[in-house]
């Protein structure tokens, strides 16, 4: 009866696979999570029951399938299945994934009215509905949970799990609550997922999340194959992101800042200086319907160009991005390849750029060695060793091979767009240039021109550039010390170079 049993489950599962999700077949990754699920569920009869792990973290590289692991199971087991996710973005193209496969789910979000979550309690008591999609903060609320816990909750899971360590202990303290959560709901299973984890990572969710109690691992090497990485040391980012988007990197492009803020300044900027219309921001502090519109304009558009935050950098699908790019440097490793796994995730190839400033430098070194953050920036500063092969490694895989990263193919460079030229011409013309004369002659303006009769050869060498842009980038050099500002009365604010001898 048992083989029997095994041998229907196994035929619905192959037909789902098939029919539902138009997947010709699955990973190995997938068939042995996906397999512990059913097992523990007794799908594969009693003997495997009792083998099979209750709890596990499933470690999975971004865009390859994280969600099919748990969604299909869910459609064959009984009971309530309950998905938590950090982010609202995240629960709407996970339900709208749903929706298009034809499965019932519900939402438990903030802002719900009394009739809403009365008609999503009957869908679920019912058997209608067999499938929740929530995040901490609703989860957490004693009526949500209360309703909840009279429910057969058969599987639990965690998507995006190493948010529990980086957000539970700083501004989601609800994360933290989750245990508790999951005592209450007595859940048959609990499934942990997350794209990049290093050991010290993992160590913390399982110390939070499992109470220190070691679930069933199931690890993926993260490596994208099909991503290119390489970093761009800069003096000016927007100069530096208009001349990657006009003639380096493909579309649709995602650019990730660190703050609402300079998201939002960093597309007007863009925007005003090249009055391209595909340019949108995206970040959590946007109404409800704005970022819904906003969702659905990128994920439909080829020539699509999104500054976010964060609030984009996890699971939402949109599979033809050809390229990311970091204005800021992530506070970690994971972040770092979790947001840059956001490319390519049809397999086709994509670019993942890091735009590095003297800043990013400066606050790194200031940090202790084994700083996540110092050790992500070194891994991306660093011209002698493998870029992909560096990234990994801060993760605990080792990499023997490359499919492309800038210090294989020879073109990491730790010298910034225009710097070379800056600092050549105030060498060779000591004390002759303000930062603002400098400019006007690298240039090309027409005060530069005036300036240009005594050095020719210079006139107009950087003419892709704005003269107001490199006035800003030679502030830099002098901040960095590459060039000085006199302050003798005479010569006062004009520049020399760090090889040149200073007037007594």
């Amino acid at each position: 009866m048992e083989k029997n049993d095994c041998d229907r489950t196994t035929q619905q599962l192959h037909t789902l696979v098939r029919q539902r999700f138009h997947v010709p077949s699955l990973y190995p990754y997938q068939q042995l999570v996906i397999k512990h699920i059913l097992e523990a569920a007794g799908l594969y009869g009693s003997d495997a029951a009792r083998g099979a792990p209750r709890c596990q973290l499933v470690v999975l590289p971004t865009g390859s399938g994280k969600s099919l692991c748990f969604m299909l199971p869910a459609m064959l087991i009984s009971g309530i299945t309950i998905v938590v996710y950090p982010l609202l973005s995240l629960m709407g193209d996970q339900g709208r994934r749903m929706q298009q496969l034809g499965i019932p789910c519900e939402f438990l979000r903030g802002g719900q009215s009394g009739t809403e979550r009365e008609a999503i309690w009957w869908r679920l008591q019912d058997g209608s509905s067999r499938f929740v999609i929530t995040n901490p903060e609703t989860l957490v609320q004693e009526s949500v949970l209360d309703t909840l816990a009279r429910l057969p909750v058969s599987l639990f899971v965690i998507d995006e799990v190493h948010t529990v360590t980086q957000w539970g202990e700083s501004f989601r303290p609800s994360y933290l609550e989750l245990p508790s959560v999951m005592k209450r709901l007595a859940p048959t299973q609990v499934v942990a997922f997350t794209a990049t984890a290093s050991g010290r990572i993992t160590g913390r969710i399982i110390s939070i999340l499992f109470s220190g109690e070691v679930p069933h691992i199931v690890r993926a090497d993260p490596d994208r194959p099909n991503i290119r990485y390489r970093s761009v040391c800069t003096l000016h980012p927007l100069h530096d992101i208009q001349m990657l988007l006009t003639y380096t990197v493909n579309r649709p492009a995602l650019l990730f800042c660190a703050t609402r803020k300079r998201c939002e300044d960093m597309a007007w900027e863009l925007y005003k200086r090249t009055g391209d219309p595909d340019i949108r921001y995206y970040h959590a502090g946007l109404e409800r319907k704005e970022r819904r519109r906003t969702e659905q304009w990128f994920h439909g558009h080829e020539r699509a160009i999104l500054f976010s935050t964060s609030a984009y950098g996890m699971g939402v699908d949109k599979g033809d991005i050809r390229t990311v790019i970091h204005l800021d440097i992530p506070s970690d490793i994971e972040s770092y390849l979790q947001e840059t796994g956001r490319a390519g995730r049809d397999g086709m190839s994509a670019d993942a750029v890091a735009l590095v400033t003297h800043s990013d430098r400066t606050r790194a070194m200031l940090l202790r060695n084994d700083h996540p953050l110092r050790l992500l920036t070194g891994a991306l500063v660093q011209q002698t060793r493998c870029r992909r092969e560096a990234l990994l490694e801060l993760l605990g895989y080792p990499k023997e091979s490359c499919n492309g990263c800038d210090v294989c193919e020879g073109t990491a460079s730790d010298t910034a767009d225009g710097e070379d030229q800056i600092i050549a011409m105030i060498t060779r013309y000591p004390l002759r240039f303000t930062a603002r004369q400098a400019a006007a002659v690298l240039c090309g303006t027409k005060e530069g021109r005036i300036e240009t009769e005594r050095c020719n050869p210079w006139s107009a060498v950087l003419g892709t550039w704005d003269a107001e842009d490199l006035q800003r980038a030679i502030g830099t050099l002098v901040e960095t010390g590459s060039l000085r500002r006199c302050n003798l009365p005479l010569v006062r604010g004009k520049l020399w170079g760090k090889r040149w001898k200073a007037l007594p």
